[in-house]
């Protein structure tokens, strides 16, 4: 038994950050005749809903690049990992001594938040303007986060040029055991470090899903390097057309791209005895 999972961004869907409505189809089509599907997105529950909605998933969904597994029947998650406390405080120090204005990520209870202390840059800029526009109510303004001591940390997000953060994450990643995740984000071209729980990742993830499912096969799909610790676990990984080149190279192979819905027509090919690779 094949369980197949997409990302969302760059992967299943188009530059206008939409499924179309032909990759819908499909997908439900296949989901209803028994097809196992789901997506592992760095996006939040929030920043998804909106996206996936029309999308028949019935299994549970990966959300913040593995920190969070959310099961869509029972709107609840079935698995959380947060950054510890102490590990967070240290974070926060370094970060604020070198000048940067994280944006962090928490939970309390059900109520999800973001705090920041402004907008400094475009990149900035682009992720709070379409995350409020689409209707994302967690972002708050705060001058010195001291909201954040008493929820769980979710993520710590940094987003700026490449030369300012990747002195930060070469560091980072050699005094604390946690999970980061460097790149450049698709749409605004400024470069993101993500930091989670060290099982906040896709790896962990998907490993969950394919055991919690009792599949024999993983199936995935992807278009960046957040992708790659799913590639990596996966037994078929597929990298769209416009994927990070790093990340066609650990490809088992490349298909079309994420404006030719790659994902839906891979699959209904796989699942009618045709080759899916052209």
């Amino acid at each position: 038994m094949k369980l197949y999972i997409s990302d969302l961004d760059g992967t299943l869907l188009n530059s206008e950050q939409r499924i179309s409505e032909y990759s819908k189809q499909i997908i439900n089509s296949l989901i209803e005749n028994g097809v196992n599907f789901t997506i592992a997105t760095a996006r939040s529950l929030e920043a998804t809903k909106k996206i996936i909605d029309g999308l028949n998933l019935n299994l549970p969904i990966i959300l913040n690049n593995g920190v969070f597994i959310y099961d869509v029947n029972k709107k609840r998650n079935v698995v959380e990992h947060f950054i510890d406390k102490f590990a967070y405080k240290a974070l926060i120090e370094y970060i604020k001594l070198k000048g940067l204005s994280p944006f962090i990520s928490t939970k309390l209870m059900d109520r999800y938040r973001v705090y920041y202390s402004g907008i400094h840059n475009y990149g900035e800029q682009d992720y709070v303007e379409g995350r409020v526009k689409n209707g994302d109510k967690r972002f708050t303004l705060s001058k010195d986060y001291s909201e954040c001591g008493g929820e769980n940390v979710v993520c710590i997000s940094l987003i700026d040029e490449e030369d300012k953060l990747l002195p930060i994450y070469n560091y980072l990643k050699n005094e604390f055991d946690l999970q980061y995740h460097f790149a450049r984000d698709i749409y605004s071209n400024f470069y993101w470090l993500e930091i989670t729980n060290k099982y906040g990742n896709k790896r962990q993830a998907v490993k969950y899903l394919k055991r919690y499912i009792g599949a024999d096969k993983l199936v995935c799909f992807g278009d960046n390097l957040n992708d790659s610790p799913m590639f990596e676990e996966s037994d078929e990984k597929y990298a769209v057309k416009n994927a990070n080149q790093a990340l066609k190279k650990m490809a088992t192979a490349v298909i079309g791209s994420n404006e030719e819905d790659a994902i839906a027509n891979f699959i209904k090919a796989d699942n009618a005895g045709d080759s899916p690779i052209k």
